[in-house]
C-alpha cells in the first residue's frame, strides 16, 4: 500500500512573481486591486493591497485563492458548479465558511500538480480574472479557464 504521494509549494521567486505581474497588469488597466497568494495547503504566502483598492475587496481576494487552491479549480468553475446544485444542497456550501463563487482566483498548477493559487479582487470580475491569467502566464503556468 502506498501511503505517501508527492507534494509541491510555489518558490518564494514565483510568489514574488504572481504579484509583480499581477500589479502591473492592473496598474496597465488602470484598476486597483487586492491580490492574494496561497500556497497549495490554501495558506496565504503572498499578498498586495494597490494603493486606492476597495478595503472590501480585500477579503474576496483571499477568499478566491483559498477556495481556488482548496478546490483546485478557478473560482469561476467553482461558481459554475455551485450554479448547478439544487437549492438544499446550494445551502449546505453557502455554509461553508472562506469559499467564493466569484471569477478570479486561479490554481497555480505545473506539469499538473498544485502549487498553490492566487486571487484578485477590486474590479470586475472580468477584469480580476485578467489580471489572475497574466500573473499565471508570467510564471508559465497551466492557464485554467474560468
Amino acid at each position: 500500500m502506498d501511503i505517501s504521494t508527492p507534494r509541491a509549494t510555489l518558490t518564494t521567486e514565483a510568489i514574488l512573481a504572481l504579484l509583480n505581474a499581477a500589479v502591473a497588469r492592473a496598474q496597465a488597466l488602470d484598476v486597483r486591486v487586492h491580490i492574494a497568494v496561497c500556497d497549495s495547503a490554501a495558506r496565504r504566502v503572498g499578498f498586495i493591497s494597490m494603493d486606492g483598492a476597495l478595503p472590501i475587496a480585500a477579503i474576496t481576494g483571499e477568499r478566491k485563492a483559498f477556495t481556488a487552491a482548496n478546490m483546485n479549480m478557478s473560482t469561476g468553475q467553482w461558481e459554475a458548479y455551485v450554479n448547478s446544485l439544487k437549492p438544499g444542497e446550494q445551502k449546505i456550501v453557502d455554509a461553508i465558511e472562506g469559499y467564493v463563487a466569484a471569477r478570479g482566483g486561479f490554481p497555480v498548477r505545473q506539469r499538473g500538480m498544485l502549487l498553490g493559487s492566487i486571487g484578485v479582487s477590486g474590479a470586475s470580475q472580468e477584469i480580476d480574472a485578467d489580471i489572475g491569467h497574466a500573473a499565471l502566464a508570467a510564471i508559465e503556468a497551466e492557464v485554467v479557464e474560468g
